[in-house]
């Protein structure tokens, strides 16, 4: 009998090992010809273990090319002739498995867009801060351990991806890319960021999810630009007090060890706050003063045992998560929150609701606390005011508990003064009475002094009355989708707006008394006839970050306008100018104020 043998594989039949000829191959020269015209290469998922050595000098013409450039007849009157170049700017080369970049990555000054993510990078070449152009630099889903120090002298940098990596740590050095608008260091291993962090005051977006934090340094909330914290998944114990980040929507913070509410007194423009999977026992209502716009809270999986009523005062709350905690009753008042669409409290030892009402949902709660709310609270209400027979408008009880007043959609051509001297009384903040058929606004309604959001929306004014200016402490006016072209000077006294919506009226140019708001943030003066930009009013307003003139009458844009560098978002679509080309409107706000600037006359 013959002994086994054993059956030899020679596997190298069925896989070939990638040469460093086969990545030089990949870049044909029909390749470079195309990244010539247009400035860009795209190499990405090409199984590349090095980058092709023509890459480095790809913009410089070989003998052969230049020998045949002699040669070319009549090329003056040629058009689209193959040796003219643009500058290469963007350059792809991610999902591929390079290991290391090369040290002539320094010939790529031009560079503005670098993207290497989903390869096998450990390192990077110190040649890397030669990239003076760079904008914008994926490096996620690396394994990167240490940034090398010449990485931070990167300062043109508006956007960082370093998520998925092995950092360890980071140089303090970090607050010298001071341009940097987003930086994503998630999926990291991260036990703490440097000082310096909070010199990057541009930064609109942080991501620092998935580390290993147990704090964040106290000179965060310099990020005053900041719009976007996300900081779970971390184990992080204490948050300093955040009520410097004035513009920040989102901050999250759930899967962490937290045990204190955090203090977020001061963050007017938040809408989202994650906090589940932490160890908070209550919620600091006082830390939620002023948050009339918040839209989600989420608390599912903490310690906490009671919903305190004031609760009622976040008017705008669409989605609560109050899941899983130790909570045993449930307030009524919240039965009558006026946008609250996700109400979550399962896991929890209700006693004022039965469990298979929870177990209908929302809408089924909601209604069990109202009808609780009327059966309880009748004998309770100020029996001085009297109800209103139209069922149209709201009592006094409710208006006080949703600090609201809120007609949306009621086919109203005219109001009591009644119900405005009731939330006068109520001190509402927010009042609603859009998308009814008003004509003008009663005199009664400019004793609601209290009120920072005003919703006029859709109705069919055509004047404002000069007592608006009266409205202190009004933050937010909606009249967008009425019949005005004017406004009153006075409305320049209202110091604290931050957001005005003019959109589908019938204004020709922007009021004057608009650039007197000192602290506007936000015009949206989209769909009207508006003729012209006056860059020098508009420069007036140092906050303003987003600006909307789409859909007008514009004939020309004003190169001068690039100067508003603080511009975040400019809608100039729709209208008739020739210059700039809608190509350069699509590519963004950045590259539109960088447009025109160059278009300014040099003296």
């Amino acid at each position: 009998m013959k002994s086994a043998r054993k059956k030899i594989i020679n596997h190298n039949a069925v896989f070939k090992q990638r040469t460093k000829t086969d990545d030089n191959d990949e870049l044909s020269f029909e390749l470079i010809i195309s990244t010539r015209k247009s400035g860009q290469l795209d190499m990405s998922g090409r199984g590349l273990a090095t980058v092709p050595e023509k890459l480095w000098t790809i913009n410089e013409l070989t003998k052969e090319e230049l020998d045949n450039l002699r040669t070319e007849i009549d090329f003056e009157q040629r058009k689209d002739c193959w040796w003219e170049q643009e500058p290469f700017r963007i350059l792809d080369l991610s999902s591929n498995s390079l290991c290391s970049i090369d040290s002539r990555i320094k010939n790529l000054l031009d560079l503005t867009l670098l993207d290497l993510h989903d390869n096998l990078l450990e390192t990077l070449p110190s040649e890397i801060e030669n990239l003076n152009n760079l904008k914008r630099l994926n490096l996620s889903f690396n394994k990167i351990k240490i940034l090398p120090l010449e990485f931070y002298k990167l300062i043109e940098l508006r956007k960082l991806d370093l998520k998925n990596n092995i950092l360890v740590e980071l140089n303090s050095a970090i607050g010298d890319l001071i341009m940097l608008e987003s930086l994503n260091l998630s999926s990291n291993n991260l036990t703490e960021l440097p000082i310096g962090t909070g010199y990057l005051v541009r930064l609109v977006s942080l991501d620092l999810s998935h580390n290993m934090l147990t704090e964040l340094p106290p000179d965060i909330t310099n990020m005053r630009a900041l719009k976007k914290l996300d900081a779970s998944f971390n184990h992080l114990e204490t948050l300093p007090p955040l009520g410097e980040l004035r513009k920040v929507e989102a901050l999250l913070f759930g899967s962490n060890n937290l045990k204190i509410f955090p203090d977020v007194n001061g963050c007017s423009s938040l809408r989202e706050l994650h906090l589940t999977n932490n160890n908070i026992p209550e919620i600091d209502i006082l830390s939620l003063e002023g948050m009339g716009q918040l839209k989600s809270l989420l608390l599912g999986g903490n310690k906490i045992e009671i919903i305190p009523e004031e609760m009622i005062q976040l008017i705008n709350l669409e989605q609560l998560d109050l899941s899983h905690n130790n909570i045993s009753s449930i307030p009524n008042c919240i039965g009558i929150m006026p946008n609250l669409h996700n109400f979550i409290v399962e896991g929890n030892k209700l006693e004022n609701i039965r469990r298979d009402i929870v177990q209908l949902g929302t809408p089924r709660i909601l209604r069990h606390l109202r009808q609780s709310t009327n059966a309880s609270n009748i004998e309770i209400r100020d029996c001085s005011s009297p109800l209103y027979e139209d069922e149209n408008f709201p009592d006094k009880y409710a208006m006080k508990n949703a600090r609201l007043l809120s007609l949306i959609g009621k086919n109203l051509s005219n109001i009591p003064d009644i119900v405005f001297n009731d939330a006068k009384e109520a001190e509402v903040t927010c009042v609603d009475l859009s998308r009814n058929r008003l004509h003008e606004l009663s005199d009664a309604l400019s004793q609601i002094i209290t009120v920072t959001d005003l919703k006029l929306s859709c109705n069919q004014l055509i004047e404002i009355p000069n007592w608006i200016g009266v409205l202190e402490y009004l933050q937010f006016l909606d009249l967008n989708r009425n019949r005005l072209c004017n406004l009153p000077m006075n409305i320049g006294q209202l110091e604290r707006l931050r957001e005005l919506n003019i959109s589908f009226n019938k204004f020709t140019e922007i009021p004057e008394c608009i650039y007197e708001i000192s602290h506007l943030e936000i015009l949206a003066a989209n769909d009207n006839q508006i003729k012209n930009i006056d860059v020098i009013g508009l420069s007036k307003l140092r906050r303003l970050a987003i600006l909307d003139f789409s859909n007008n009458n514009i004939g020309h844009v004003p190169p001068e306008l690039g100067n508003l560098i603080h511009l975040r978002t400019l809608s100039l679509t729709g209208n008739c100018f020739k210059q700039p080309r809608q190509a350069t409107l699509l590519k963004g706000t950045e590259d539109i104020l960088s447009y025109l600037r160059d278009k300014i006359p040099r003296t």
